[in-house]
């Protein structure tokens, strides 16, 4: 009789233990950095207190990042006369009751088919002819703002630009992002030729945007820049006062936390950090221009990965970084210490 409520226990307890572990790989590089500040403390010359969780601007809801687009309505004698083209086909998939609630991915795709349809046919009815040809100049312009939308608007982009993801991984790499470096490659592709009408296989396009999706990359990068700005620039305010009175002892024990904590197991996830960002944020960035004219939140949002904006989550992340290593480059010269193992 005791068998069942035990193996409850036991499994209850294995459920609690998944979850918790489940939140340390999403925050186990929250615990490195507060260890970093944490033994730093234990130095009576030093008082870092723990950053304030000052979280980036997170993603617009859906309907502030979506762009409208013009719906393409004809009678049904218009309808008819088209049958010999490919435009009523594809007019009336649109049309239908699955067309008129069609996601954003498939409505990219509905717009690269219709002007498609409409510039290859041949409509004797002149009246006809203007009006459809007025329609597809103006989808060609409003394909960026189609592209825009599959790729920024679904719930492939909720889970790739979240912040509720936590960090990268702290052994994350460049080899784990290869699929979505491909994906996004795509999307670039895509992108630079929509005045060339490209053909997109449908279900490599979905695919690629669950691989996005999977991946929660942005979200987690966008994370990790901020926490680790914050606390780098904690660490850099305290270590920038000190001065030559701590040198000796003090200072040895000093190297001692900074040589563990950050030369050791920081400063390399940095590194790879780094390394990821430089491959995929190029990527994101074009196809935030490709995308153009995106709506003015989603345009600020996007802006946070920029590597050219001196206002973006990017920029103030290199800056933290120098602003650290200058910090405890000015105190170990003050000490005339060599810092052989800190690769600045």
């Amino acid at each position: 009789m005791l068998i069942k409520p035990y193996l409850s226990v036991i499994l209850l307890s294995g459920i609690i233990l998944a979850v918790v572990s489940g939140c340390d790989t999403r925050f186990k590089a929250e615990s490195v950095l507060n260890n970093y500040v944490t033994d730093l403390n234990r130095s009576q010359y030093l008082s870092i207190s723990s950053p304030a969780r000052l979280m980036p601007q997170s993603l617009p809801l859906a309907r502030d990042r979506r762009q409208t687009l013009s719906e393409f309505d004809i009678g049904l004698l218009d309808f008819l006369s088209l049958q010999q083209c490919d435009v009523g086909i594809v007019a009336g998939r649109k049309n239908s009751i699955l067309g008129k609630v069609m996601p954003d991915s498939q409505r990219f795709l509905y717009e690269l088919d219709i002007i498609r349809a409409i510039e290859s046919c041949e409509i004797q009815d002149e009246k006809l002819s203007e009006k459809l040809k007025k329609v597809a100049r103006k989808k060609r312009l409003e394909l960026p703002m189609a592209y825009g939308n599959a790729l920024f608007s679904g719930s492939e982009s909720d889970a790739f630009f979240s912040l509720s993801n936590g960090f990268l991984p702290l052994d994350f790499s460049t080899v784990k992002q290869q699929s979505l470096l491909s994906s996004l490659n795509r999307f670039v592709e895509i992108g630079e030729n929509l005045e060339n009408l490209p053909i997109v296989d449908a279900n490599i396009f979905e695919e690629d945007l669950k691989v996005l999706m999977n991946s929660e990359y942005a979200g987690r990068l966008l994370y990790s820049l901020s926490r680790i700005s914050e606390y780098l620039a904690l660490v850099a305010n305290s270590v920038g006062k000190l001065n030559k009175t701590v040198c000796g002892p003090p200072m040895v024990y000093l190297k001692q936390q900074f040589d563990m904590s950050y030369v050791k197991v920081i400063q390399p996830y940095m590194g790879r950090i780094n390394a990821s960002a430089y491959q995929i944020l190029p990527l994101l960035n074009r196809i935030a221009e490709l995308s153009a004219p995106l709506s003015y939140k989603m345009n600020v949002f996007l802006k946070q990965f920029s590597l050219t904006d001196p206002s973006s989550k990017w920029k103030h992340y290199q800056q933290m970084s120098q602003r650290h290593a200058k910090a405890w480059s000015a105190f170990f010269g003050e000490c005339s210490v060599p810092i052989t193992s800190y690769n600045r």
